[in-house]
């Protein structure tokens, strides 16, 4: 007998599948190919660590460096600490430590006269040196450099010092009573 038109073919319900020897054995299989694939890529990222010099940088240098560094400073730093992390590695350790307290010892509306850049240079600082970096961390304050003093109008507004080394005392006028390689000191009592 044919079919009629329009009307499809039933099929007759077939058996549901059951899970035997070859369920298992893809399983097996699959895990092998991932096994595989897992090593092949560790001895590729071995290969790369050990041929590429950024990423034995990377792994040697940074990563140990950084846990070296929070495993010696606090588990929560203020800013300023962080600042200090950043720029000088330990808390009161880097010269953010020394712009901090210029900040601590001054008012926000203080005009501080620096010492030559030079003699900054060959004390160790780096970025004191800056006016761009210094301004930005001693802001709202206002600094003017020795160097500038022929071409700065701040610099006869200088209401502190920075005295560093013994330069820097001559210019205040009063008796310095324990002098101290960085200070901070009014131009006038």
């Amino acid at each position: 007998m044919k079919p009629e038109k329009g009307k499809k073919r039933e099929k007759p319900a077939s058996a549901p599948k059951k899970e035997g020897a070859s369920g298992g054995l893809a399983f097996v299989s699959g895990l092998f190919f991932n096994v595989i694939g897992a090593a092949v890529a560790g001895i590729f990222i071995y290969g790369l660590f050990n041929s590429v010099q950024g990423y034995d940088w990377l792994l040697n240098t940074m990563l140990k460096g950084n846990f070296e560094t929070i495993e010696q400073n606090p588990p929560d730093p203020t800013v300023a600490q962080r600042y200090e992390i950043k720029w000088g590695g330990r808390i009161g350790m880097g010269e953010i430590s020394y712009v901090n307290r210029i900040k601590q010892q001054t008012p926000d509306s203080a005009i501080i006269l620096i010492p030559p850049r030079k003699l900054l240079t060959d004390v160790g600082f780096k970025s004191m040196p800056e006016m761009a970096w210094l301004t930005y961390f001693l802001y709202p304050r206002k600094v003017v450099y020795e160097d500038d003093k022929d071409s700065s109008k701040l610099y006869t507004k200088a209401d502190y010092v920075l005295a560093v080394n013994g330069w820097g005392m001559g210019k205040v006028n009063y008796q310095i009573q324990k002098p101290e390689a960085f200070m901070v000191l009014p131009l006038k009592k």
